[in-house]
């Protein structure tokens, strides 16, 4: 093939626990539809399930809440093998398009990355369905978007996504993606059931654990590129999430009041760091209106991105009964500090976990942020 590959698998972490810019989705007349692909399974690359199949479902029940209603939706989890089948799909998915109408598409897979013979770098998408898998570059995609009459919506949760936004430059473009261009976008897990990705994760908690002020600010009833950026800046902090274009400030979701899940950690927000004698303060608040179990997670980084196993595990310190970590619902105020002789290159990862369930406790990752000297 004359290519020499690159380290470039979607880094997995395995633990316990525009619709036109005169036209927005809400429109009368214009219509959106939605195609959520999620693969986990592979021919040559690591396996991620379940990963992308749960980022496949969370983005076609968030793209049923926060788009407007009439919105068609089609999911596909573990395929399509090949671009061949993935147009077919596409053909199908977003059928009967006009130029009035948003046609919103979402990928979760390994994104790689090469070096060509001339010393170019090349970036594709995965396509498999664990029997078959084929490299799809980015600009094949777009000409088989580019046959879909309308706006489209790209967002990609896997590694090197920023590098894939290249090809995807035009006024009837918008696109999200969970990392630079030489960044991983990293997924957990926990047993077979339980994963996602942090990007599809900080997405999801965007629209249905903030406030509405937080998403949108201008209080018009919907969500823009810009406003939704901002947020996800605030709350996602293990890459380098790219939006594109950066200013965008058309509805990309609409906002129901019903949509959001108390069982969340609500409304977070954080004050800048600062240092004091030695000492990395990082003051937080949110507010829970469920009982839940809360820890607190500091990671490192390691030779290859963030040492999640090597993490620092801290419960929270309300307690209810005899259950440290254990918080009765209503508004919390928290402070994290950190030595800065503990930080490596002056900064840390804080994960803040929740954990749900009866009887079985299920992680789920609400939050991450970067806590930095500042240097």
């Amino acid at each position: 093939m004359g290519k020499k590959w690159l380290a470039a698998l979607c880094a997995m972490l395995l633990s316990a626990f525009p619709a036109a810019r005169d036209v927005p989705p809400a429109s009368a007349g214009a219509v959106c539809r939605c195609l959520a692909v999620g693969i986990d399974l592979f021919v040559n690359e690591a396996p991620t399930a379940p990963c992308s199949a749960n980022n496949a479902e969370t983005m076609a029940a968030l793209f049923a809440a926060y788009l407007p209603e009439g919105t068609r939706v089609t999911r596909r989890v573990n395929g399509p093998g090949n671009a061949a089948e993935l147009e077919a799909l596409l053909r199908n998915a977003f059928s009967g398009a006009a130029e009035t109408d948003t046609s919103y598409l979402y990928i979760s897979t390994h994104g790689v990355i090469w070096e060509e013979e001339d010393g170019t770098a090349s970036t594709a998408l995965i396509l498999s369905d664990g029997t078959r898998e084929e490299a799809l570059e980015p600009e094949r995609l777009r000409e088989m978007m580019d046959r879909i009459p309308g706006k489209k919506v790209l967002i990609l949760d896997c590694c090197h996504a920023g590098a894939i936004l290249k090809a995807f430059d035009g006024p009837e473009w918008r696109v999200l993606a969970g990392c630079g261009p030489e960044e991983d976008c990293y997924f957990w897990a926990a047993g077979e059931v339980t994963g996602m990705g942090y990007f599809t994760a900080a997405l999801e908690n965007a629209l249905r654990a903030s406030e509405p002020e937080q998403t949108d600010p201008d209080g018009d009833g919907a969500v823009s590129l810009s406003e939704l950026a901002a947020r996800i800046r605030e709350i996602y902090g293990v890459s380098g999430a790219v939006f594109l274009p950066e200013g965008d400030g058309a509805p990309l979701f609409i906002l129901p009041e019903t949509a959001r899940n108390p069982e969340r950690l609500l409304g977070f927000e954080s004050e800048p760091a600062e240092e004091t004698d030695g000492q990395i303060t990082l003051a937080f608040r949110f507010r829970t209106e469920t009982a839940v179990k809360v820890e607190y997670r500091l990671v490192l980084p390691g030779e290859e991105g963030w040492d999640f196993e090597g993490a620092a595990r801290m419960p929270d310190r309300e307690r209810t009964g005899q259950t440290r970590g254990l918080m009765g619902p209503g508004e919390k105020e928290r402070t994290i500090r950190v030595s800065r002789e503990k930080l490596k290159d002056g900064r840390a990862l804080l994960e803040i976990i929740s954990m749900r369930g009866l009887h079985r406790q299920v992680p789920v990752v609400e939050i991450t942020k970067v806590i930095s000297t500042g240097e």
